[in-house]
């Protein structure tokens, strides 16, 4: 019998039963070769490394969308061992996963919670972060109604122009929390929209955020939990890591911006491999792929690989991209397929079916990076991370 449709937040809470979280299993000898590589000795020296940058706060790690596309279970049980006690995430559904993966510190939802769930909120210890006056009211007049008490934090727009609070809405808020003691702030933040790119505007932002504290402060709230600075901001503004910083991309070992690959040594945890599946040699004016927007000038080696954009390889890679053969660099030619693409390997000596080729990652001396890829796809390398599909899967190597 086919599974029916999966549950809604709000009828996991009413029946006690949460629905089964999406977890990818990461298989060590998958059957296809297309997988990526996560190192979580990598992401561990990272997070000592940023740990010893941001101290004394304290590091929320940020492992939402599957960590950055690394696999969050493995990603946030390194993380814990290595003593970080505070993660983030988007959604339920993502805290769900957590849990299940058995981590044991706090879990903030970034993007707040349906109040019909303010029963699973609880039973897995999720905080939702609130970024308005009514979704506040909403979740104190369940609460209120329920019994017992959530832990909240609360979220102001100083210049996002996304999700928080106005800063002029301090007092309201304050309010709602006075009618509403089932509510416990234990938290405030704030979102930097050009850290690491603008120094005037993050400073702003800053005093704006300061300015809210102050009016937290006058009425008589001030939460032990105050966050604000983003991987960039922790790198280039001191003064934005108040008591905790919350940490997404240099986790993974990637700069945020590339004005600070310098600024830290920062180690990639994620390489993306496949192998060669089929070689073959064409003449002189050969098209290849689809539409046929590559023509062969001279007599080509060709190398066929298994993996499209089915596996979040993006098909405008397609006669822009490269990969690493034999340690040496191959351009990836014609269109990208949902399955496939073609390396013209005419140039790489000896390519033999059963040969890595390197995605992401490094090969001989050369590298490719994210953000090497993202420049190439004229997008930014977070969204090359998230991208990795996931029938893409994760072989994590422990390195202890």
């Amino acid at each position: 019998m086919a599974p029916g449709p999966r549950p809604s937040v709000e009828e996991a809470a009413a029946s006690g039963n949460p629905p089964e979280p999406t977890v990818i299993e990461a298989s060590p000898r998958p059957f296809r070769p297309t997988v990526a590589r996560v190192d979580l000795a990598a992401v561990a020296t990272n997070f000592h490394l940023l740990r010893t940058v941001a101290a004394p706060s304290e590091i929320c790690a940020v492992v939402k969308a599957n960590a950055y596309g690394h696999g969050v279970g493995p990603v946030a049980r390194r993380l814990e061992a290595e003593g970080c006690r505070r993660f983030a995430v988007g959604t339920v559904d993502e805290g769900q996963e957590l849990r299940a993966a058995g981590v044991g510190g706090e879990v903030w939802l970034l993007q707040g919670a349906p109040t019909g769930g303010v029963p699973l909120l609880r039973d897995l210890r999720l905080t939702p972060v609130i970024s308005g006056l009514d979704a506040l009211e909403a979740l104190g007049e369940r609460v209120g109604r329920d019994g017992g008490s959530l832990a909240v934090h609360l979220k102001f727009d100083t210049g996002m122009g996304r999700l928080g609070l106005a800063v002029g809405e301090v007092g309201e808020a304050a309010e709602s929390l006075r009618r509403h003691p089932g509510l416990r702030l234990e938290g405030v933040a704030t979102h930097f929209a050009r850290a690491g790119e603008s120094a005037a505007v993050t400073r702003e932002q800053i005093r704006l955020f300061d300015n809210v504290r102050s009016a937290l402060r006058s009425l008589g709230l001030e939460p032990p939990v105050v966050h604000a600075a983003n991987s960039a901001a922790c790198l280039t503004e001191p003064s934005a890591r108040y008591t905790c910083v919350r940490l997404g991309i240099a986790l993974y070992g990637v700069t945020p911006e590339p004005s600070l690959e310098n600024a830290v040594a920062l180690r990639p945890a994620l390489s993306w491999v496949t192998e060669v599946e089929h070689v073959r040699e064409v003449s002189a004016g050969t098209p290849v792929s689809y539409g046929g927007t590559f023509v062969t000038g001279r007599p080509t080696r060709l190398a066929v690989i298994p993996v499209g954009y089915a596996d979040g390889y993006r098909r405008a890679l397609g006669n822009r991209g490269m990969v690493l053969v034999q340690g040496q660099p191959a351009p990836v030619v014609g269109r990208v397929c949902m399955d496939l693409a073609v390396v013209d390997v005419t140039d790489v000596d000896a390519v033999s079916e059963g040969d890595e080729v390197v995605l992401l990652g490094a090969q001989g001396s050369n590298e490719i990076s994210a953000g090497r890829m993202a420049a190439w796809l004229d997008t930014i390398p977070y969204e090359v991370l998230c991208a990795i599909g996931p029938r893409v899967p994760r072989v994590c190597e422990d390195g202890r």
